[in-house]
């Protein structure tokens, strides 16, 4: 006949309740730990969100991306600033076609102070 094995306390038991509990200075680190977390996390979605709404707006302005901003003189038209703007060194029917493009214009007339946008072309 087999007997049964006994049960026996284990004397170094983890105690429950509020004993098991870590005490101040441990719970105060953790707290500390945790609001720290928070504010790191709290400033990247604030940077995120500021650097999106830059881009956002950043397309308001044409000439920012697409090249220089050129206010319109007296006797000016297109074939002259493309040619001080450009050089001559350009095919200047590709620059004149560029800046009509770029700024809507349906004909070739410019008014003294109207402003138009002036892109970037590849050499």
């Amino acid at each position: 006949m087999t007997s049964r094995p006994r049960l026996r306390a284990v004397p170094d038991a983890v105690p429950r309740g509020r004993a098991a509990r870590p005490q101040g200075r441990v719970v105060r680190r953790r707290r500390a730990a945790g609001l720290l977390r928070l504010a790191v996390f709290l400033l990247l979605v604030f940077i995120a969100a500021w650097a999106g709404a830059r881009v956002a707006h950043a397309g308001d302005d044409p000439a920012f991306y697409s090249g220089t901003a050129y206010t319109v003189r007296a006797g000016d038209d297109l074939w002259t600033i493309a040619a001080r703007e450009y050089g001559d060194a350009r095919d200047l029917r590709k620059a004149v076609f560029s800046i009509r493009a770029a700024n809507g214009l349906a004909t070739a007339t410019l008014q003294p102070g109207q402003r138009l946008v002036l892109p970037y072309l590849d050499p």
